[in-house]
């Protein structure tokens, strides 16, 4: 991540509210993940108006993010401030992609590093669009030796735990789908009391498959590996059995 702030990097901070964090003072994956969103969505605006999500919108077309990569130097507690900076690394294909770096604002510790990669989706009719078509002046990707690798996911065969959720009208976000940071929230959910109070997380994989909407019942299953302190997650629709998010997530114990 670059220390100087170009057309395609920004940073701010943010003030953790008692509200955002656990039992433990730790501050909420969701709420971690929602910094981040809330930083790109400016980040682009800053980029112009033609790519912002206002911009995009314009033109019946709009951002989704499809997989994240989270690596923890260490899991925030008992932060009051964290800063975060954000980069457009630009498009390859039909892929941009967006890097993170998370900072406890009062020591200046690094917390998190994080690749992110997003399509331009046509809302009308769900075909991604070849930004670098549509686009030809948008920054192009090159790669950094440093880079973080985007994970390949699978979903479980077999779940060691469950949980039902009934989606919430103050689940969804701008486009009526649910907002990215729930389905963390979710897959969190099917873990037991005992175990997310005594660990905290090292690294966070998503992949969102499908989107989901107001109404629509969501299955969250999990697959536990004690011994390396592993867990591995799907997301699917309970009605039609639809994948719509995996993640896989790395703990420590706290």
């Amino acid at each position: 991540m670059t220390g100087c702030l170009t057309k395609y990097t920004l940073s701010d901070t943010y003030q953790v509210s008692m509200s955002e964090v656990d039992t433990k003072g730790a501050i909420k994956p969701a709420v971690l993940l929602n910094y981040m969103q809330d930083l790109a969505a400016k980040s682009i605006d800053k980029i112009g108006h033609e790519l912002s999500c206002e911009g995009l919108a314009e033109k019946g077309l709009g951002w989704f993010l499809i997989r994240y990569r989270i690596e923890f130097d260490d899991y925030p507690i008992n932060a009051s401030e964290i800063s975060v900076k954000t980069e457009c690394r630009g498009a390859h294909k039909m892929t941009t992609y967006r890097d993170f770096e998370c900072c406890n604002k009062t020591s200046g510790e690094r917390i998190l590093r994080a690749v992110t990669s997003w399509f331009l989706v046509d809302l009308n009719n769900k075909s991604v669009i070849n930004i670098q078509k549509e686009y030809p002046d948008f920054l192009q990707f090159e790669k950094r030796e440093n880079d973080l690798e985007l994970r390949k996911l699978k979903p479980i065969e077999a779940s060691d735990s469950e949980k039902l959720f009934h989606v919430r009208y103050d689940d969804l976000d701008l486009n009526g789908h649910v907002n990215n940071t729930v389905y963390i929230t979710w897959a969190m959910e099917a873990l037991d009391y005992e175990f997310r109070s005594k660990h905290k997380l090292k690294t966070l994989d998503i992949y969102f498959k499908h989107e989901v909407k107001y109404g629509e019942d969501i299955l969250s299953l999990v697959k536990i590996y004690k011994e390396d302190k592993t867990t591995e997650h799907l997301i699917k629709n309970a009605k039609t059995g639809e994948e719509v998010c995996l993640l896989k997530a790395e703990f420590v114990e706290i």
